[in-house]
């Protein structure tokens, strides 16, 4: 049996202005680690916009009332720290990490780049071109072309249908207007919280969150509700890349969002279909067809909702036997559930697992984070194990029935549509787009 899971003292507190602050008092390495996290990410961009919040959250730093950004770097490595951004469907941070008696510093860097950026046109402008050009390299990796495929093909004009980097063509578009207007609409105190976490006194924590980040002032706006998406149209998606001697493939069809009573089932259920070596597709795909080296499955959740899908790649005349696998092992699954020893060997890993996603400062605060993002309560931490051990085999059966590709899956193969195109036509209609539509 895994070890109980216990978090440090958690207190909470809401400012007047609407910011909530979230201290773990957590003994060990003598750091801290400061996020300061926005409900709301990419999925909240203007329709053509795709990018925004990632760019916001890169220029941000790069200049502000007090400080350039030259100077935010000086400061920042002063205190032996680094600022992170990041953006994903459902929200924004901003946090760093460094030794516990730089916190007041740390709290004022991360309030200065919050609520004061000026967003330098010439700044704005250099990081716009950059991630352009980032999303021009990645078309050179198949791996990444076939995830973004996926989710223009699942979602549709759905928000989700994008990566948080966005797009080429809607980065090119976005001008520095567009980011001031972003930063004026999303980065409120009342749509904010800031996590502390480390060996540090909660009074003292809770005072220096009062003091940087007390004053900030921002007009409440309207809440956006991101809508459920809509189940993934069925049929086959070939992205052409005539290069390349291999094909990467996903099987996608609907999954459920993070708040779903499903989800406990669904992880279970998936890692024992294509969750590590020992999986059945593993088995089935590589140790007794020799068709890849490498297959997983995996519930990918949101807060309005989700995806399954299987990811592989193979040789390219072997492409359509491994989208032919794939599903059939998902149906056998579907149809007949995992065995016993099945179900304890997975429950036992994903257990086993857990204690490692809480081992440093910034894991146990990006875990609050997510709590907070999706609404949880700390029981989803604490009694992680024990709901991962009440899955049992009608459970995983279950919520395969519903959410595991059968007939009618979307499929979406990188490769040169020449060879794979009419091989993948017993899946459904075969669509084939050039590769640059996916930027």
């Amino acid at each position: 049996m895994s070890a109980p899971i216990r978090l440090p003292p958690i207190v909470r507190e809401r400012l007047p202005n609407g910011l909530g602050v979230v201290v773990a008092s957590r003994p060990g390495v003598p750091l801290a680690t400061a996020r300061l996290v926005f409900r709301g990410g990419a999925a909240l961009e203007p329709r053509g916009r795709s990018g925004l919040a990632h760019l916001t959250a890169l220029a941000a730093r790069r200049g502000t009332a007090r400080r350039t950004g030259p100077e935010i770097d000086l400061l920042v490595e002063s205190l032996g720290a680094d600022v992170g951004a990041g953006v994903d469907e459902d929200a924004t941070h901003v946090g760093l990490t460094a030794p516990v008696e730089a916190l007041p510093r740390c709290l004022e860097v991360l309030a200065d780049i919050a609520t004061g950026p000026t967003f330098p046109p010439a700044e704005v402008n250099r990081l716009r071109r950059r991630e352009i050009a980032a999303l021009a390299h990645d078309l050179d990796e198949p791996s990444v072309v076939a995830d973004r495929a996926m989710l223009r093909a699942a979602y549709g004009d759905h928000p989700y249908a994008h990566p948080p980097e966005g797009r080429a063509r809607d980065l090119a578009n976005v001008r520095r207007a567009d980011v001031l207007a972003y930063h004026a609409r999303q980065y409120r105190p009342g749509a904010a919280f800031l996590l502390v976490v480390g060996p540090v006194e909660v009074g003292e924590a809770l005072e220096l969150a009062r003091r940087r980040f007390g004053r900030w002032r921002a007009p409440e706006a309207d809440g956006v509700v991101v809508p459920p998406p809509s189940a993934p149209p069925p049929g086959v998606l070939v992205v052409d890349r005539p290069d390349l001697t291999q094909t990467q493939i996903r099987v996608a069809s609907q999954g459920f969002a993070r708040r779903s009573p499903d989800y406990y089932a669904g992880m279970v259920a998936s890692a024992v279909l294509g969750g590590g070596f020992t999986s059945r597709l593993m088995q089935a795909i590589r140790v007794e067809r020799g068709l890849s080296y490498g297959v997983r499955s995996r519930f990918a959740t949101s807060a309005a909702g989700g995806l399954f899908y299987v990811s592989s790649f193979t040789k390219i005349e072997t492409t359509a036997m491994l989208v032919q696998v794939a599903i059939d092992e998902a149906v056998r699954f579907a149809e007949q559930g995992p065995n016993a020893e099945e179900l304890d060997r997975m429950q036992n890993y994903l257990c086993g697992l857990h204690p490692l996603s809480l081992e440093t400062h910034d894991q146990v605060a990006e875990r609050l984070a997510d709590l907070a993002v999706f609404g949880l309560d700390e029981s989803e931490i604490t009694g992680f194990q024990d709901r991962v051990r009440a899955v049992d085999a009608e459970a995983c059966r279950d919520v395969a029935r519903r959410y595991f590709p059968g007939a009618k899956p979307l499929v979406v193969v990188v490769g040169p549509a020449k060879d794979v195109a009419k091989g993948l036509e017993r899946f459904g209609e075969v669509r084939v787009v050039p590769v640059r539509a996916v930027t």
